[in-house]
């Protein structure tokens, strides 16, 4: 990439508010996207942020409604913060108060297994590893949330999931979702008083 296509590249990243970063380690400094591979990720976000959600839902309310009791799901998230960074604090704060005020300059990128295969270590030998291959969608979080409270989906943000895991297996901007959905009950007080018919004999 020459230097003037690299100015370009730049440009036309700040106009689609492209710069990211980590709202865990957002004092380590903004990270430019590095290819247009990774620009196309952020087309038709919306829509992808709609379906999504749409199937999570349905899935928890399909499970409570079938169990008569609540349904829980949990999902984990990469959250990337875009935009400018002028306008930020020194100090953020509660990552969770961080993420809320700021969900609309969040992408939640959501990765999951397309496919696997096996990889020997030794020829003729039984070792062998899987290899995951994964895909990456990326979500507006204002909207996800959004979908979510529309249809009374509860939803709790957990940015300490990965505490305790050893670092060399943790990915520092992995954030946990639990969300969950409770059937509706008809409770009898609610009902008020319910009027019936008695036959009398004359």
């Amino acid at each position: 990439m020459t230097l003037e296509e690299k100015a370009k590249f730049i440009e036309e990243s700040k106009e689609k508010n492209y710069l990211f970063i980590s709202p865990k380690i957002i004092k380590g400094g903004a990270t430019l996207v590095g290819s247009y591979e990774a620009l196309e990720l952020y087309e038709n976000m919306d829509d992808n942020t709609i379906k999504f959600a749409e199937k999570e839902i349905v899935n928890l309310i399909s499970s409570a409604n079938y169990n008569d009791k609540e349904a829980k799901d949990y999902l984990n998230f990469n959250l990337i913060f875009c935009g400018d960074f002028d306008d930020l604090p020194n100090d953020m704060g509660s990552p969770i108060d961080f993420i809320m005020k700021n969900k609309e300059r969040i992408v939640a990128v959501y990765r999951y297994v397309k496919s696997t295969e096996q990889r020997e270590f030794f020829v003729g030998f039984a070792q062998s590893e899987t290899i995951y291959n994964y895909v990456y969608l990326y979500l507006s979080l204002a909207k996800l949330l959004e979908e979510f409270e529309k249809n009374d989906v509860k939803y709790e943000i957990d940015t300490t999931v990965d505490r305790f895991v050893p670092a060399m297996y943790r990915d520092d901007t992995a954030t946990r979702f639990a969300i969950s959905y409770s059937p509706k009950k008809e409770i009898e007080s609610e009902k008020g008083h319910q009027l019936k018919k008695i036959k009398r004999e004359v």
